[in-house]
């Protein structure tokens, strides 16, 4: 998977990005989701997770946020 910044328009002297996160055809798939379908999204610690818009997710639990925590790579700069 990868995050790609693209520029989304410029006003004046200002130049705005927006974020592509890049996710590949077999996730997608796997996942059930469809071109153009809405998804929606949440932060919780330093995880994004990204959901079928209508989608009713259950709360993580605390062992959920563990492994993804143990499972993780750490920050790149």
């Amino acid at each position: 998977m990868h995050l790609q910044k693209q520029l989304n328009r410029v006003v004046g002297d200002k130049e705005y990005a927006k974020y592509l996160l890049v996710v590949p055809p077999e996730t997608v798939e796997k996942l059930n989701w469809q071109e153009g379908e809405e998804l929606v999204h949440e932060v919780k610690e330093q995880f994004l997770i990204v959901r079928k818009a209508g989608f009713k997710a259950r709360p993580a639990s605390a062992t959920a946020l563990e492994l993804m925590r143990k499972h993780s790579k750490p920050n790149r700069k």
